[in-house]
């Protein structure tokens, strides 16, 4: 898929995904999805899809101990123009319902509010979160890595 193919979508961004840009080791394929992640925020406008997130994402964010990495990582999500889903009392039964079928509980946050959101794909570059998510197939959103938008 191109990223014009994604037009109307929402689109999820984890923590890992923003945070991505910012990996200070640059094997191959984690300097191409820093590359696809940059390329995604810059052209979702004229791609015509939102980047959304949630409160999960946010609370994640803040707890990177260090300083410049979490300011910078903060700098880059607000810069997506991301609409933050709340975690309603719904989202979060989702969550719990989705942690007792094998997923960490980050996780599962935020494939309920990449749900609740609408999304139609939640990009992380959690290699296990995407197996489990495709294995058990928890989900309409679709888990993906960012090489895969």
């Amino acid at each position: 898929m191109t990223i014009f193919q994604h037009r109307d979508e929402k689109v999820y961004f984890d923590t890992c995904t923003v945070s991505r840009l910012f990996d200070t080791i640059k094997p191959p394929n984690v300097k191409a999805e820093a590359e696809k992640i940059q390329e995604i925020i810059d052209n979702r406008i004229l791609g015509g899809y939102a980047i959304i997130g949630s409160a999960a994402v946010i609370f994640e964010i803040r707890q990177i101990k260090d300083d410049e990495r979490r300011m910078a990582t903060e700098e880059i999500y607000n810069s997506t123009g991301a609409d933050d889903t709340p975690l309603s009392e719904q989202s979060r039964a989702r969550a719990q319902e989705l942690r007792s079928k094998g997923l960490k509980p980050m996780d599962a946050a935020h494939l309920a509010a990449a749900e609740t959101a609408g999304a139609g794909c939640l990009l992380t570059t959690d290699a296990i979160f995407i197996k489990i998510c495709a294995r058990k197939n928890l989900s309409k959103v679709r888990v993906i890595n960012p090489l895969d938008f």
